[in-house]
């Protein structure tokens, strides 16, 4: 039983020590993700843009077809 209620107080300590080291971000690890984000942002409004225009396209060929059904009917 005593040597539980030493060994507590000595974890906890260590256990506030370990988390206060990992508290701070290292700068260069924010750094990097900063300049990834920065550089795939163009890419992805080109994959969101081709997405859209793959939409659009789709739509336009089921309006043509819509269309091209109603003047065969006589």
């Amino acid at each position: 039983m005593k040597q539980s209620l030493t060994v507590a107080p000595m974890l906890a300590v260590a256990l506030t020590i370990f988390t206060g080291c990992d508290s701070k971000k290292d700068p260069v690890t924010s750094g990097r993700e900063a300049v990834k984000e920065v550089v795939t942002q163009p890419f992805n409004t080109l994959d969101s843009a081709k997405e859209s225009i793959t939409k659009s396209e789709d739509k336009s060929k089921a309006a043509i077809a819509e269309m091209e059904k109603e003047f065969k009917q006589p």
